[in-house]
């Protein structure tokens, strides 16, 4: 074979791996691209989960308050003192030491 048939033969395959080498970087582009918009989708959901987040924890934070309030006003309204109270106020029941004292009525 001659010179120039071994020449062309050459061109010839390095058109080929540029071509290839072409398309291997379109592809490994696409897939970074790709692999970038993932990742944007997925802070934007981490950061929406946070938020949720914080968000429930600021109900669980009330909740306990309330919760601890309803236990406080559980224990009081058990007590003699609540009992006492409310026998007086409503009932208009009185101890035998206790001195009433009534307004007048013109």
């Amino acid at each position: 074979m001659s010179n120039k048939g071994r020449r062309v033969r050459r061109v010839r395959r390095r058109k080929k791996t540029s071509t290839g080498r072409i398309y291997v970087a379109v592809i490994m582009l696409f897939m970074i691209g790709a692999m970038t918009v993932q990742m944007v989708n997925l802070y934007r959901k981490n950061q929406e989960y946070k938020r949720t987040e914080e968000a429930l924890e600021k109900q669980l934070e009330t909740a306990k308050k309330k919760q601890n309030k309803l236990k406080e006003d559980e224990e009081y309204v058990g007590s003699d003192e609540y009992i006492e109270k409310e026998a007086s106020e409503k009932l208009g029941l009185t101890h035998d030491n206790w001195i009433i004292f009534k307004e007048k009525e013109n």
